[in-house]
C-alpha cells in the first residue's frame, strides 16, 4: 500500500465525512482519539430537529490510525475533531492540555458537538443497528 502524506490523509477523511453528511445534505462532525495501535471516535450528523450518531468504519478508523502513526513523535495529538460542511471542512487537533483523569472521550466529545449543532436531542440507534447504517 503506497503512503499518503498526511494531508491527503485529511482530505481522505474529509471526503468520508463529508459522504456522512451528504446523505441528508447536512454537516457532520467527527470526534477521535487515538493512540499506539488504536483509534476510537463518534460521528454526528446534524438534522432539522436531532443530531444523528453514527460509528466510524474501519476505514474511519485507519485512516484516523495512520494520521496518528505519522504525526512526529513531538506533535502527537490526543484528540482530533473534523467538521464537514458541503466542501469544505476544518480540523483541529486536541494535545490533551487540561483533560482530566476522570473523563472518558463521552464527557469531551458532548461539548464538541453542542458548540457547533446546538442543544437539539441526538439520535443513538439501537446497539444491534449501529453498524448496520453505515
Amino acid at each position: 500500500m503506497t503512503e499518503l502524506p498526511n494531508s491527503e490523509l485529511i482530505e481522505k477523511l474529509a471526503a468520508k465525512l463529508a459522504a456522512r453528511g451528504q446523505r441528508t445534505g447536512s454537516a457532520a462532525i467527527l470526534h477521535a482519539e487515538g493512540g499506539d495501535n488504536w483509534a476510537g471516535g463518534s460521528i454526528f450528523v446534524d438534522g432539522p430537529r436531532a443530531i444523528e450518531w453514527i460509528s466510524p468504519d474501519n476505514g474511519e478508523l485507519q485512516l484516523i490510525m495512520r494520521l496518528w502513526d505519522r504525526t512526529p513523535a513531538n506533535k502527537k495529538w490526543r484528540g482530533i475533531t473534523m467538521l464537514v460542511i458541503g466542501d469544505e471542512f476544518r480540523i483541529e487537533f486536541d494535545y490533551g492540555e487540561g483533560w482530566s483523569e476522570d473523563e472518558d472521550e463521552g464527557d469531551r466529545r458532548l461539548p464538541i458537538v453542542r458548540a457547533h449543532f446546538g442543544d437539539k436531542p441526538i439520535y443513538y440507534p439501537p446497539l444491534e443497528d449501529a453498524g448496520s447504517r453505515q
